[in-house]
Formats: structure tokens, sequence, C-alpha cells
């Protein structure tokens, strides 16, 4: 790799370092971040480079932007790899006292992009992809339960995933409910947005934006996707000031409205957390990281109780009356 980098961008790094779960390296003061991206089409990066060079000219400087190669094109195919550089100048990582802030002000630049979003836009379509991962998993699991599997990982999959189909479909209800009963306002409109937003997102020893972790979507989905990260992070628990800091921080520049609330609860809702758990288990044939995945499995399950509470609890444990906006609650939460 250090070869090809040299050859194809005559930078000469003297190693890799890891930068979140990418290779990369640091040269006169730049971080440059190696992206594999042969499961990513030519129109999506081109897209995701348009976003990240508008971006840029708004004045954010974490956002790290598509390296040419000598030949001028974005993307290397070398030896079985296709991969592009993303560069940005060294920053301290951000506070996450910083963090709702810091995110809101993300979004209200995101929000101003003057062109269409195809490709990466999943405004609007939640219910069809929730759906869509429903029931390929559901067929999946059948076959499993056909096969009468003695794996505990199996076991548990094919005792625990009821629960979770019903938990879906709860999900996809609450989504719908919020469509037909209550209006976007002007605060709810698409922006870039993240496909899960953690407390590493924007990485853990450095400050950067990459690009390819961004979709266009509401801004409720970040929102969610850190929640949630917080409370699995905890051992599904929840560190109530950070997640109280967040939101508030956040709302100081971007208020949300009763229809983003009820966004973000109907994402916590899904069990992405879940499927991910599952998906991953199934989709590697690394012994070591199936064995991270059933441990994480075993977690989700022993706290599914808590899960819930945290649930029925949520709008009382950030502050909001549910009466005040008329935002409804699931009874079946409290039972």
């Amino acid at each position: 790799m250090l070869e090809t980098i040299y050859e194809n961008y005559g930078i000469r790094p003297t190693e890799l370092m890891n930068v979140g779960q990418h290779k990369g390296f640091q040269y006169r003061n730049i971080l440059y971040t190696i992206i594999d991206v042969r499961n990513m089409e030519q129109e999506e990066l081109t897209e995701l480079h348009q976003m990240s060079q508008f971006l840029m000219t708004q004045g954010d400087r974490q956002v790290a932007t598509f390296m040419p190669n000598q030949q001028g094109t974005g993307i290397t195919e070398s030896d079985n790899q296709r991969f592009i550089i993303c560069r940005c100048p060294v920053f301290q990582p951000v506070s996450s006292s910083n963090i709702g802030k810091e995110l809101a002000l993300f979004h209200q630049k995101g929000r101003m992009i003057p062109y269409e979003i195809e490709r990466n836009n999943r405004l609007g379509q939640w219910k069809t992809m929730w759906e869509t991962r429903l029931d390929q998993m559901e067929k999946f699991w059948y076959r499993k339960v056909q096969e009468h599997p003695n794996h505990e990982m199996e076991k548990k999959f094919i005792e625990s995933f009821p629960y979770y189909v019903g938990l879906t479909e709860n999900a996809i209800q609450y989504l719908v409910d919020t469509e037909i009963d209550d209006l976007p306002r002007t605060i709810d409109t698409a922006t870039v947005c993240h496909h899960r937003f953690t407390s590493e997102t924007w990485g853990k020893n450095h400050y950067y934006k990459l690009p390819v972790d961004w979709v266009y979507d509401h801004p409720s989905r970040d929102l969610a996707e850190y929640i949630r990260a917080n409370y699995v992070e905890n051992d599904h628990g929840i560190h109530k000031q950070t997640i109280h800091e967040y939101l508030s921080e956040y709302e100081k520049v971007n208020p949300l409205s009763s229809f983003a609330w009820r966004l973000l609860y109907a994402r916590l809702l899904f069990p992405v957390h879940y499927f991910e758990v599952i998906e991953g288990y199934y989709s590697t044939g690394d012994k070591n990281i199936q064995h991270r995945y059933f441990k994480q499995l075993e977690s989700i399950l022993d706290h599914s109780t808590q899960y819930e509470q945290f649930l029925h609890h949520f709008y009382t444990f950030v502050g909001i009356s549910a009466t005040r906006y008329n935002i409804p609650e699931l009874e079946w939460l409290s039972s």
C-alpha cells in the first residue's frame, strides 16, 4: 500500500496508522485517510465529493476532501484494490460537551446545498428501507428455523427474532402515524447526516468529517443514532448529563419541532443495533469477530427490558412534554 500511494500520489508515508475504521497517515500536518470504495458506485462518490466541496466553501475546515491522484482521478485501482484518499488539516478532537453545537452548525450548512442529492438521499425512505430489511431477515430467520440449529448464537437469534419483529412493526407504525398526523416545519428540511453518528464518527484522536460517512436525510437521524450509541456504549444505560448537554446545545442552534421529536423516537424504536449484530455475525467468517457479535447479542437480549423502560420514559427523560407537543406515547411499553 505504501508503494501504491507513492506511485499514484507522489507522497511517501513512512507508516500507516488507524484512522477510525480506516487506515491512513499524517504528512506535513495533513491527515490522509485511505478508504476502500469497492462497494461504492461512481455516482455515489461523485455526490459525496460535491457535498464535501460545498461544505468547504461554507467554511467547514474539518471536512475531509477527495484527493486526486496523479492521473487526475479520485479513485485509484491497483492489485484488486479500489480506494480513495481523503485529506484534511490535523485538528484536535472535538470535546463531548461541544458535539451537540458542532452537529447543529454542521446540519445548518448541509441544509444550504443548492442542488439535488439523489444517490445518497434517504429522506422519506425509512419506511421502505425498514420494511425491506425486516422482510429479508424474516426470510433468513425462517430458513434457520427449518435447519433446527444447535449453535448458541443461532438459537438466540431464532428465539429473539419474533420480539424484534414486533418492535420493528411498532417503529414503522409510529413513523407512518407521524407522517400522517404531524407537519414538517422549516427546521425539518433535509441536510447532510451520517449513516451512524456516534461519539467517534468525527474521530477519537483527530477531528475530521469523512464524506463516506454521509447520507442526505432528516437531522433527527443523527440525534437518534448518537443517543442509541451512548445507550449501548454505557452497557445499556444512559449517561443523562451527556445526552441532556448534547440535545440542549443542539437546540440552542436548531430547535426541534414535534415532527422531529417523533421521527427521532421512531428511529430509536427501530432496533437497528439488533439487526446490525445479526447481519454482522452472518456476513463474516472470522471466528473472533463472530464471538464479538455473539457477546453483543447476549448483551442486547439481557437488557431488552431496560431498553423498553428507556423508550417508555424517553420524553420525560429529555424534558419534553408529550401532551404539550401532542406526541403519542406507546401504551404497551408501560405494561
